[in-house]
């Protein structure tokens, strides 16, 4: 991958350049698909031989499955960025570390961090990689905490191996805590700012979240923070004056307050840019192809955010154009719902070309009665989320896969189940789905069992398809089995919880299902459990003492006993967003407009 100047004028100029240069060595190297990954560590050693080309991609620790694995090469040319080939030895010995290894097999996601932070030096010493990895700051449970790894990686992105006091430090400022514990997602927001940079004082830290623009109601305001951390992504800590004037611009008001909605479209797109001109923000928001009844039209400005994340505000002119596309309009207006399926497809990449736009939504595979079927559109825009168009033919091999056939037919319900597994990863390989979909576990009746399958791309949205052991290791968990067989209810909630996290362990099921304050008459209370997974959907296990709170509010007590209506609409409420403070509960079951008779 470049690391340097990926994707500038410079950059595509520069590699055009080496494309057309007749020397037959220079087009040898120039035929591979893998250029990105070959000039980035050539950067500034002038050409390599083919021969060293060859030895390097035919490494046997850099294949997989016969071929080539492109996300190990990525990871070694990101450590070797200008540092020419690596020896075979040094590739191997990174590869077999003990303390990279899970469950038998490299740990990609180790790795992944571990070239983020040597990017550019070179391969790291054995020794160190294992004093990194046992950093006492670094533990959760007795096992590596992975988050932090994430967030440590990014500070030190190039940076080489932090120091354990540099770590301590960090994750020990008192700004950076939260009932006694380590506030990651004030972490997550500090990382990003730093990403590349190294650690900051402690003194800028401090400064920085005592800002009082970034306050709100005596408290940081999170929201604003995380706004601002993406705009400042890789920047460092912006200057008070400059989130000041941002956040005061009159056309990010709105009743008199910050239009949280707009700042989010406009750090979608200055992600990593720094801060926007007050001009540039008023010419955005004010162009007339994004109102509406005289007002912004908040919807069209999220499709284009989205389309243009990262890469900073479009040109009028471009807007207009997309807009008035022919191929995306319905009865003489713009059709947001396609517009919407087009902009998750190029999230990120700009504007697409019309063109592109007009060839995959005319391909016949995608056509229902002489009009586009939208519902395997928004399946195909899932899958190819962030990834840009899909090419025709692999369209096609997709929807005529065998395995999604049913009477003759595209089943779309198992389409859909299997764009949410991949969604962002592109097109799944067709021996993927056929050995999800054929396995044993997901059977019932000789067919198979699409509640059980619905589950598991709950879990696995976004994440690829799991292994076939893990799947059998999940659905035989001795917590999860009722009268010898599997429950599904329980299977449901737990998947609730960890929708795009990933299989759970054992542990943490057991955890759960045996806490005293979801039992009743000595049996597991299922109505209660469903009211916590609906709160904590997609957020993960909750700790035991969260629960016990919530459930023991005051005012969620009626007649001494917990009080399962309020309960139940309070976790509707708070679905997916975690439970919710007392003093918040307490607020809105007191509202005067809410009681009668005294109550």
């Amino acid at each position: 991958m470049l690391l340097v100047g990926e994707g500038s004028s410079r950059t595509k100029k520069n590699i055009n350049a080496f494309l057309s240069i007749e020397d037959r060595d220079v087009q040898a190297i120039a035929s591979y698909p893998l250029i990105k990954s070959i000039s980035s560590i050539c950067h500034g050693k002038g050409f390599p031989k083919a021969g060293d080309v060859d030895t390097l991609l035919k490494l046997p620790s850099l294949q997989k499955d016969g071929q080539l694995d492109r996300q190990l090469l990525s990871s070694i040319s990101s450590i070797c960025h200008g540092k020419g080939f690596p020896k075979a030895g040094d590739v191997d010995t990174l590869l077999k570390l003990p303390s990279l290894q899970k469950d038998g097999q490299l740990d990609r996601q180790l790795l992944s961090s571990i070239s983020s932070m040597m990017s550019s030096r070179g391969f790291p010493k054995a020794g160190d990689v294992d004093t990194l990895l046992k950093l006492p700051s670094l533990q959760k449970d007795g096992q590596l905490d992975r988050q932090l790894l994430s967030s440590i990686s990014s500070i030190c992105n190039g940076k080489g191996f932090p120091k354990a006091g540099d770590v301590d430090t960090l994750l020990k400022l008192p700004s950076l805590q939260k009932d006694g514990q380590l506030d990651r997602q004030l972490l997550s927001s500090i990382s990003s700012m730093m990403s590349s940079r190294g650690f900051p004082k402690a003194g800028d830290v401090d400064t920085l979240l005592k800002l009082p623009s970034l306050q709100k109601d005596g408290q940081l305001d999170r929201q604003l923070l995380r706004s601002i951390s993406s705009i400042c992504n890789g920047k460092g800590f912006p200057k008070a004056g400059d989130v000041d004037t941002l956040l005061k611009l009159p056309s990010l008001q709105k009743d008199g307050q910050l239009d949280r909605q707009l700042l989010s479209s406009i750090s979608s797109m200055m992600s990593s840019r720094g801060f926007p001109k007050a001009g540039d923000v008023d010419t955005l928001l004010k162009l007339p192809s994004l109102q509406k009844d005289g007002q912004l039209d908040r919807q069209l400005l999220s499709s284009i955010a989205s389309m243009m994340s990262s890469r900073g505000f479009p040109k009028a002119g471009d807007v207009d154009t997309l807009l008035k596309l022919p191929s995306l309009q319905k009865d003489g207006q713009l059709d947001r719902q396609l517009l919407s399926s087009i902009s998750s497809i190029c999230n990120g990449k700009g504007f697409p070309k019309a063109g592109d736009v007009d060839t995959l939504l005319k391909l016949p595979s995608l056509q229902k009665d002489g009009q586009l079927d939208r519902q395997l559109l928004s399946s195909i825009s899932s899958m190819m989320s962030s990834r840009g168009f899909p090419k025709a033919g692999d369209v096609d091999t997709l929807l005529k896969l065998p395995s999604l056939q049913k009477d003759g037919q595209l089943d779309r319900q198992l389409l859909s189940s299997i764009s949410s597994i991949c969604h962002g990863k592109g097109f799944p390989k067709a021996g993927d789905v056929d050995t999800l979909l054929k396995l044993p576990s997901l059977q019932k009746d000789g067919q198979l069992d699409r509640q059980l399958l619905s589950s598991i791309s709950s879990m696995m949205s976004s994440r690829g398809f799991p292994k076939a052991g893990d799947v059998d290791t999940l659905l035989k968990l001795p917590s999860l089995q009722k009268d010898g067989q599997l429950d599904r209810q329980l299977l449901s909630s737990i998947s609730s919880i960890c929708n795009g996290k990933g299989f759970p362990k054992a542990g943490d099921v057991d955890t759960l299902l045996k806490l005293p304050s979801l039992q009743k008459d000595g049996q597991l209370d299922r109505q209660l459990l469903s009211s916590i997974a609906s709160i904590c959907h997609g957020k993960g296990f909750p700790k035991a003492g969260d629960v016990d709170t919530l459930l023991k509010l005051p005012s969620l007590q009626k007649d001494g006993q917990l009080d399962r209506q309020l309960l139940s609409s309070i976790s509707s409420i708070c679905h997916g967003k975690g439970f919710p403070k007392a003093g918040d509960v307490d607020t809105l079951l007191k509202l005067p407009s809410l009681q009668k008779d005294g109550r």
